[in-house]
């Protein structure tokens, strides 16, 4: 049905484009293909959101596109477009024989404010890489790696150097595991138990060895970050909405995602030898998007620049603790392979905000 409505808007509009014709000079219909650029790309609800259509060549067709809303039933919307109900738009354009593909747009009841930036001219932003470790409560040798980042938090300044994130993907009976968990270990390739990975791209390792560990966020930890983070979230009702920023100290092409985190979960660990073992904190809830895991494009950001995207988390189960959540936001950019990888991390209390981390 909703393909058949399709069809039928994408046959008026060429029925429009050969039929109405005019004593004006005629426009030949564009060919080719074309981005469809929706701005913002979240927004509170009944607030305008502009399109603008360029084609491959460069040429702005905006005056020729015809936009429709995917995500309720095809219909046809004006440019700019006014959204009264909150929820995820999906939209495209149809102009001559081009069909673009979608744009997603977020549109929320309520978008958290962020604090003020204490120092607009400053890009020195201190860096932290993402770890995660991948784990399970019934995970035989995970008590091992949990006493060997133990010891690396607790080496010199070493905890200053990165923000972790457990994926509890090893059993679906664990408490805190979840989909999103199991999808970032999936991500990884992960296939043995504990593992740690380092950013999106960089190595992996199962040993247990500290001294190792902080060998390798040596390698990956930066004396300044390529840029910096400003967050703030709130509760909303079954959801927490995260509103971000990133401020670039290098131009380049940036992306940027949210994971939900959880705290104080309580499950046995098995072959625990102290009773911290048994407090899981961290643990990966949910997440903006797994697909592309590095997130949501911003685009090209100058030095000096911000990007502002306001995204929402689903809380999925009443069994996750309210007063316990907080949000992860990892901001990536192009490396020298053209691939997206992280360059700076933050973390937000539901409720509250940070600030940009300046050195």
């Amino acid at each position: 049905m909703r393909f058949t409505k399709f069809l039928t808007f994408i046959i008026a509009v060429a029925t429009l484009a050969v039929g109405c014709g005019n004593n004006d000079e005629p426009v030949n219909p564009p060919t080719g293909g074309a981005t469809l650029k929706a701005d913002p790309l979240s927004l509170e609800v009944n607030n305008p959101i502009t399109f603008t259509l360029i084609a491959d060549d460069g040429t702005d067709i905006t005056a020729q596109a015809t936009i429709f809303d995917r995500s309720h039933d095809f219909v046809e919307v004006p440019n700019p477009f006014t959204p009264t109900t909150d929820g995820k738009y999906e939209f495209y354009a149809v102009a001559g024989n081009i069909i673009t593909e979608t744009v997603i747009v977020t549109v929320l009841p309520s978008i958290p404010e962020f604090p003020a930036d204490s120092d607009e001219a400053n890009t020195s932003f201190k860096h932290r890489i993402l770890l995660i470790d991948h784990t399970g409560n019934t995970c035989g040798y995970c008590p091992q790696m949990m006493l060997a980042l133990k010891e690396v938090s607790e080496s010199g300044d070493y905890h200053s150097k990165y923000y972790e994130a457990m994926a509890h993907s090893y059993a679906s009976s664990d408490p805190a595991t979840s989909a999103a968990a199991n999808a970032v270990s999936s991500y990884y390739g992960v296939n043995s138990y504990p593992t740690l990975t380092y950013n999106f791209l960089h190595s992996t390792t199962s040993s247990f060895n500290a001294e190792h560990i902080k060998q390798q966020i040596d390698a990956q930890w930066k004396e300044a970050a390529d840029a910096g983070i400003a967050a703030s979230a709130s509760l909303a009702a079954k959801s927490v909405v995260v509103n971000t920023e990133v401020k670039a100290a290098v131009e380049n092409e940036y992306r940027i995602t949210a994971w939900l985190l959880e705290d104080g979960i309580e499950a046995n660990q098995i072959n625990a030898t102290e009773s911290w073992m048994n407090i899981h904190n961290n643990a990966i809830r949910q997440a903006t998007t797994t697909n592309p895991i590095s997130g949501t494009d911003l685009g090209t950001i100058k030095v000096g620049e911000k990007k502002e995207l306001a995204m929402s988390l689903n809380i999925q189960s009443e069994k996750w603790n309210r007063d316990n959540l907080k949000v992860m936001v990892i901001a990536s950019a192009k490396n020298d392979k053209d691939k997206f990888e992280v360059v700076n991390v933050a973390i937000c209390p539901v409720g509250s905000s940070v600030s940009y981390d300046y050195k």
